[in-house]
């Protein structure tokens, strides 16, 4: 065989395209349970029941049906279910269940899991597959008992218990998915938009950062020290600022609880989850920037958000710092770490916001009638699986539809993930000589 074939072998069988052939197939299977007269209450296309289908295998929460109206107790069930395995990943669970009937793992799943949930190498993969069904079915299991202190009350049982586990589903997998059409914004008391985002935090922290302090019960790896720290700036920086931006907005005529409760839990869900408790359409050019921003930085590495990470969002402001001051590293958390974690973060960013102004040329050649800062919105909210809108899904046509499909899938995968895949990684023997160039 030779040179080319053997690497066009090796990205096709890369981690990141098995991974991504996996969830294209559930995506499809997904979408033709949907199809099921049984699991529909009204009409819903084929190309409808497909993008229900990806929103939900990639925990972004678009939707362009109304999933509590349109699709039946059945069809919520299928879509919880993917919800669940694109949370989770389905090579997760099919590890897991293989580890249960102590059956070995290959190395290429192994290797493929290690990966994308960016596992150290003091943590064994074992330890942290069975930790993280564990812990997701316990949290989950929690969160309903809560919900359904709610919800069953008015609802009664059958209803009540139903709509409580998929929203505990939908809120730890950072989905985004409520069974209502407005999301949260009717949802009360206050303790329950809080349990939402109590879910939906944590999950957002990745596998890798609970293990060490749950299991493990320390906390001096930098990456775990690094996520929290990072998650709580962000979560405090980000609260003031949509007070102060939305105080004569969406926040206008609430009390300073309301106002304090929805700028906290509006500010967190951009980053990971999706749901919202205001009006997005209604918030100020400012408070809908800073949620854009919130949406490309994205949650933890290995959790079950999208976004860049904080972790690169931290790299890329201590990079800019060690780069104006003659650095070649950084200094974070009393380590140091090299210019290969600065450069990665940069391309990261790079390559993010070029794959953004592909996709937004894209979609202003498929819909040149569409409000331009509502479609980067959505975009933003696509490449991040956020989930968040300003009421564009439901405009899409066709071609916007299949857009954001494949945006929210790649986004599923991290774009840069999925580059590198595509890309290869040959060697290069040569070394070329060294050249100066000017900057600024």
């Amino acid at each position: 065989m030779s040179a080319r074939l053997v690497l066009t072998h090796k990205r096709l069988s890369s981690p990141a395209l098995l991974l991504l052939q996996g969830y294209l197939a559930l995506a499809l299977a997904g979408s033709l349970l949907l199809l099921l007269p049984a699991a529909r209450i009204n009409p819903v296309s084929w190309l409808d029941t497909l993008f229900t289908s990806v929103s939900a295998v990639t925990v972004t929460g678009l939707v362009v049906v109304d999933t509590g109206s349109d699709y039946s107790a059945l069809g919520q069930t299928i879509i919880g279910l993917l919800i669940q395995l694109g949370g989770l990943g389905y090579m997760t669970l099919g590890a897991a269940a293989m580890l249960s009937f102590n059956a070995s793992v290959g190395l290429r799943n192994q290797a493929m899991l290690s990966s994308f949930w960016q596992l150290g190498p003091d943590l064994r993969l074992p330890d942290v597959l069975r930790f993280s069904l564990l812990f997701s079915l316990g949290v989950e299991s929690v969160l309903t008992v809560l919900f359904a202190l709610h919800w069953v009350p008015l609802l009664g049982w059958p209803q009540g218990l139903g709509i409580s586990l998929f929203h505990a589903v939908s809120a730890f997998n950072n989905a985004g998915f409520a069974l209502f059409g407005d999301s949260l914004m009717s949802v009360s008391p206050g303790w329950m938009v809080l349990a939402h985002a109590a879910g939906f935090i944590v999950g957002g922290l990745g596998f890798a950062v609970l293990f060490e302090l749950l299991v493990l019960h320390r906390c001096r790896s930098v990456h775990t020290r690094l996520v929290l720290w990072a998650t709580l700036t962000l979560l405090a920086v980000g609260t003031l600022l949509l007070l102060l931006f939305e105080h004569n907005h969406s926040l206008a005529g609430l009390g300073w609880r309301e106002r304090l409760l929805h700028a906290f839990f509006q500010n967190a869900s951009a980053r990971t989850a999706g749901f919202n408790s205001l009006d997005i359409a209604a918030m100020s050019p400012a408070g809908q920037s800073w949620l854009m921003l919130n949406m490309v930085i994205g949650a933890g590495p290995g959790s079950t958000a999208g976004g860049i990470r904080v972790t690169t969002f931290v790299l890329l402001i201590t990079g800019v710092v060690a780069a104006l001051q003659g650095r070649t590293e950084t200094r974070m958390l009393g380590r140091m770490l090299g210019v290969e974690y600065m450069l990665r973060a940069a391309g990261i960013l790079v390559i993010t916001l070029s794959l953004l102004l592909l996709v937004t040329l894209l979609a202003f050649y498929l819909m040149p009638g569409a409000d331009p800062f509502s479609m980067i919105f959505e975009l933003i909210s696509a490449l991040g699986t956020v989930g968040l809108s300003t009421g564009m899904t439901g405009e899409l046509s066709p071609g916007g539809k299949v857009l954001i499909m494949a945006v929210m899938m790649i986004g599923k995968l991290s774009p840069v993930y999925l580059f590198t895949a595509l890309a290869g990684n040959p060697e290069r023997p040569l070394r070329y000589a060294g050249g100066r160039i000017a900057l600024g």
